[in-house]
C-alpha cells in the first residue's frame, strides 16, 4: 500500500523536574502528568496528489485514469486501443472455372448459286420442239404442242460457279429463265436433278415471248444437290410466231431462305451466335439478384487462343459480358471484346489470347452465373467471277475458353457466406486454428496503464457502477457475431474470465472449439459473444451488470487483459456488403464510478520511522517509569465511511510487538452524513476518542523504530445484510485527524 508520509507522527517526550531540597536519608517517589502530541493535525484529502492524499495520484499512468465532473464526483476512466485482429479474412475469394466455348457456324444460307456473269444454260427451239427453227419464220402458223413435249436436259451446275455441292436442310431454288423461243408458252416444267436422281419438281405457267418468269423448287430436310441439272418440258397452244424463234435461257438460280448442313460453294458472309455462361463459385458469396455485384480490386478476364476449323475468315467476331461493366456501371458499360482487322480469325487458322484488365469492374451475376454472347461474321466469298468455293460443314466452329483469374475484391454486394475467422494470427505450432491465451504471437494483450498501482491502493473496495465497453468504428457491412475468451489479470496476477449471465445476449450456448489457456480448452462458461453491428460505421459492445459478471471482473482491477477470439461472419446468411480494407479500429474502455460498497474493508497503511528509544522502562534498568498512558483522537471525517484506525509498534527489523486496540476493541471513526439520494457525503462527523494503553505497552515503548498505521474504510450498513451501502466519492471528500497524549511518569528517589 502507499505509505503516507506524516500520517502519525510522534514527539520525543521530554521530562522537566522541578528543584527541590533532598533530604538527608532520601527515599521517596514522585510522579508527574505531562501532555504531548503525538501526531501533527493533518487533513487528509481522498485523491490526490502529494503526500496528504489518501490516493496518489502523481503518477502518469494514475493522474489519466481519473476524470472527475463539476461535482468532484470521480470516475475511473480508461481508454486503449484494443487491436484484436482484422476481419479482412470476411472479404469473400471469388473463383470462376474456367468455361470452354465453341461457336459452331450452323446452318449455312446460300444465295446466288452464280456470280451473274452468264447464264446457266439454255434449251433450243429445236431441243424443245422437236421442229427446225428455220421452219417457223416469224408470222408462221405453229400448231399446238398436244401435251407436254419431251423433256430436254441443261447442266446448270457446270455454269454455277458458286455452287459445287450441298446438303439440303431446308428453304427452295428459285429458277428464273427467259422465253426467246417466239411464241407464247403455257406452261414450262422443271425437274431439278441431282446427277440423274430427281430432286424437286416445279411449273412455270403463262409465260410470254420475251419475258422472264421464274419457278420455285421446294427441298426437304437431307436433300443432296450435286452435278445439279435440269430437265425442261413445255406446254404451248396453237398460235403463230412472233420473232424468229432461238432458245428457252436459265438466266439464275437463287436460294430462298435456303439453307444447308455442308456445302461447296462460294457463300454470302455468314452470321453465327451463342451464348454461355461460366460459373462462379457460390461456397462464400451468392449473387442472388440482378443487382448482387463483386467489385475488383484487380483481376483479368483470359481469352484462350482462338481456334478457327471453319474453312473461311471470321472477320469479325465480338465476345460481348453483359454482367462485367466499368463505371458507371450501367449495361451500356458492359465490356466487349472485339476480333476484327488485325486481329479477324483467319479461315483454317486463329486469332492469338486476349487479356483483360478488370481493375475496377464490377461483376453481376445473378444465381452465381457469368453469362456472355458470341457474335460472328464471316467473310463473304462471293467476292465475284471464279471466286474460290469452300467446303463447309454446319458443326465447323471456333472455339476458345474463357477465364477470369487473380480476382481480388475490392467490393462485394450481395449474400456473404457465413464464415468463422481467427480473430488473431495463428501459431502453426499451436496447432491449425488453435488460438491459446498465453501464446505470446496469438494472444491480444492490452495494459492499463496505472490499474496495477490502484489495485494495490484500493483493496477491499467493491465498485458498483463499473462497466466495460468495447467501442469501434467499422466499414463491415454485415453483421459479425465475435465469440471470445476474455481474461483479467490484476497486478497480483488474479485473473477473471469476463462471462455473460445465463439466458443474455452475452451468454455462449454454441460450441465453439479452438479457443484455449495453456493447452486446455476452454468451456463456454468461461467465454463470452457479442455482436458487431453494421448498422452504423461506429458502435459500441457495453458490458454491464445487466447480462455479465463486469462488477466482478472490474473489481478485480485488472492491470491487463487477455483476448483470443473467433467472428462467425454474416452468421444470418443476410444481405450487405463489404469493402476492402474492412476496417475495424476498437478501443476498450473501461469505467468505475467511485460510487462502491465495501463487504470487508478497505485498508490504507502507512509506516513512518519513529524512534521511542529514550522512553523509560523497567526493562531498561530505568528508576522512572511509566505509570498511566492515553491516546486522545479528535476527527472530523468527511468521507462517508467509518474509518476504523489500527496502530501497531514496529522494532528496528519492523517485526510487529505490539499494537492498538486490543483484540475485541475497535478505534471507530464514524462516516459523515450520507445523502439518501445522491450517496454523496454531506455534513462531515466530528468526534474525539481516548485509548488507554496496558501497562505491557508502556514497558515496551522504548522498542518502537517505527509505527505502522493502518486506516479501514468501510461503509455504513444500513439494511444489515451485510453487504454495505452504495457511497460516492469526490476527490474533494476528507478526513482530519488530531491525536494526542497524555502520560504520567513516577520517578523513585533514594
Amino acid at each position: 500500500m502507499q505509505n503516507y508520509k506524516h500520517i502519525l507522527a510522534w514527539l520525543i517526550i521530554g521530562l522537566a523536574f522541578a528543584s527541590c531540597e533532598i533530604p538527608e536519608k532520601p527515599d521517596f517517589k514522585t510522579s508527574h502528568k505531562i501532555e504531548a502530541p503525538i501526531m501533527y493535525n493533518k487533513t487528509f484529502q481522498f485523491m490526490g496528489q502529494g503526500s496528504n492524499v489518501l490516493i496518489d495520484t502523481t503518477s502518469a499512468d494514475m493522474d489519466s485514469l481519473f476524470s472527475v465532473d463539476g461535482e468532484n464526483f470521480i470516475t475511473i476512466s480508461k481508454e486503449q486501443d484494443f487491436d484484436f485482429g482484422d476481419l479482412n479474412d470476411a472479404i469473400p475469394e471469388v473463383n470462376v472455372a474456367p468455361t470452354s466455348f465453341s461457336a459452331t457456324v450452323g446452318e449455312i444460307e446460300l444465295g446466288s448459286f452464280s456470280s451473274g456473269g452468264d447464264t446457266l444454260g439454255s434449251a433450243s427451239f429445236e431441243d424443245l420442239t422437236g421442229s427446225s427453227s428455220a421452219a417457223f419464220p416469224p408470222g408462221t402458223f405453229i400448231p399446238g404442242s398436244m401435251g407436254q413435249t419431251t423433256p430436254h436436259n441443261i447442266d446448270i451446275g457446270s455454269n454455277a460457279d458458286y455452287f459445287v455441292s450441298a446438303t439440303i436442310k431446308s428453304g427452295d431454288l428459285e429458277i428464273t429463265v427467259n422465253n426467246d423461243l417466239g411464241i407464247d408458252i403455257d406452261v414450262i416444267y422443271l425437274d431439278l436433278k441431282s446427277g440423274s436422281t430427281l430432286v424437286s419438281s416445279t411449273t412455270i405457267n403463262g409465260v410470254a415471248h420475251n419475258t422472264t418468269a421464274s419457278g420455285v423448287l421446294n427441298f426437304n430436310n437431307g436433300d443432296v444437290l450435286q452435278d445439279i441439272n435440269l430437265d425442261v418440258s413445255l406446254e404451248w397452244s396453237d398460235q403463230f410466231t412472233q420473232e424468229e424463234p432461238n432458245a428457252l435461257i436459265v438466266e439464275s438460280a437463287e436460294g430462298v431462305d435456303l439453307v444447308a448442313s455442308q456445302v461447296e460453294a462460294a457463300v454470302e458472309s455468314q452470321s453465327f451466335a451463342m451464348v454461355n455462361v461460366t460459373n462462379f463459385d457460390n461456397s462464400e458469396f451468392i449473387f442472388d439478384t440482378p443487382n448482387h455485384y463483386v467489385e475488383l480490386e484487380s483481376g483479368e478476364l483470359g481469352i484462350d487462343e482462338i481456334i478457327n476449323s471453319i474453312d473461311i475468315t471470321v472477320e469479325q467476331m465480338v465476345i460481348s459480358f453483359p454482367g462485367i461493366r466499368s463505371a458507371p456501371f450501367n449495361a451500356a458499360d458492359s465490356l466487349e471484346i472485339v476480333y476484327s482487322g488485325s486481329t479477324e480469325i483467319t479461315r483454317n487458322g486463329g486469332a492469338p489470347a486476349r487479356q483483360v484488365d478488370l481493375t475496377g469492374f464490377r461483376i453481376y451475376a445473378e444465381n452465381n452465373q457469368i453469362e456472355y454472347n458470341i457474335v460472328a461474321t464471316t467473310e463473304n466469298t462471293q467476292s465475284g467471277a471464279g471466286s474460290e468455293t469452300r467446303v463447309i460443314s454446319e458443326t465447323d466452329q471456333v472455339s476458345s475458353s474463357v477465364s477470369i483469374n487473380n480476382m481480388v475484391v475490392k467490393e462485394a454486394f450481395g449474400k456473404i457466406v457465413p464464415q468463422t475467422i481467427l480473430l488473431s494470427t495463428d501459431d502453426p505450432n499451436n496447432g491449425i486454428d488453435e488460438l491459446d491465451l498465453y501464446n505470446g504471437n496469438e494472444v491480444e494483450l492490452t495494459e492499463i496503464d496505472g490499474l496495477s498501482d490502484l489495485s494495490k491502493q484500493l483493496e477491499g473496495l467493491e465498485f458498483t457502477q463499473p462497466t466495460l465497453s468495447i467501442n469501434y468504428i467499422t466499414s463491415l457491412g454485415v453483421p459479425a457475431m465475435v465469440y471470445g475468451a476474455i481474461l483479467g489479470v490484476n497486478g497480483k496476477g488474479e485473473a477473471i474470465y469476463l462471462t455473460g449471465d445465463a439466458g443474455s445476449e452475452f451468454e455462449v450456448t454454441t460450441q465453439i472449439d479452438g479457443l484455449n489457456a495453456n493447452g486446455v480448452s476452454l468451456n463456454n462458461a468461461q467465454l463470452i459473444k457479442f455482436e458487431i453491428n453494421p448498422a452504423a460505421n461506429n458502435g459500441a459492445v457495453i458490458f454491464d451488470e445487466n447480462g455479465t459478471n463486469v462488477n466482478e471482473f472490474l473489481n478485480n482491477l485488472p492491470s491487463e487483459i487477455r483476448f483470443i477470439g473467433k467472428a462467425v461472419v454474416n452468421e444470418d446468411n443476410i444481405e450487405g456488403s463489404v469493402t476492402t480494407p474492412i476496417e475495424l479500429s476498437p478501443q476498450i474502455s473501461v469505467n468505475l464510478p467511485l460510487a462502491f460498497r465495501t463487504i470487508q474493508a478497505a485498508t490504507f497503511t502507512d509506516t513512518t520511522d519513529q524512534d521511542l528509544e529514550d522512553m523509560p522502562s523497567p526493562e531498561k534498568g530505568d528508576k522512572r517509569t511509566i505509570k498511566e498512558g492515553r491516546l486522545i483522537i479528535e476527527y472530523e471525517n468527511g468521507l462517508p465511511m467509518e474509518v476504523r484506525l489500527n496502530i501497531a509498534f514496529l522494532d528496528s527489523l519492523k517485526n510487529e510487538f505490539d499494537s492498538i486496540p486490543l483484540s475485541g476493541e475497535s478505534i471507530t471513526l464514524l462516516a459523515s452524513g450520507i445523502d439518501s439520494n445522491s450517496r454523496f457525503a454531506t455534513n462531515p462527523t466530528s468526534g474525539s476518542l481516548q485509548i488507554a494503553l496496558t501497562e505491557s505497552q508502556l514497558r515496551q515503548l522504548y522498542r518502537t523504530k517505527y509505527l505502522e498505521i493502518s486506516a479501514e474504510l468501510l461503509t455504513t450498513d444500513e439494511n444489515g445484510d451485510g453487504t454495505g451501502d452504495e457511497v460516492k466519492v469526490r476527490t474533494t471528500d476528507s478526513i482530519t485527524l488530531s491525536v494526542n497524549a497524555e502520560f504520567t511518569i513516577e520517578s523513585e528517589v533514594n
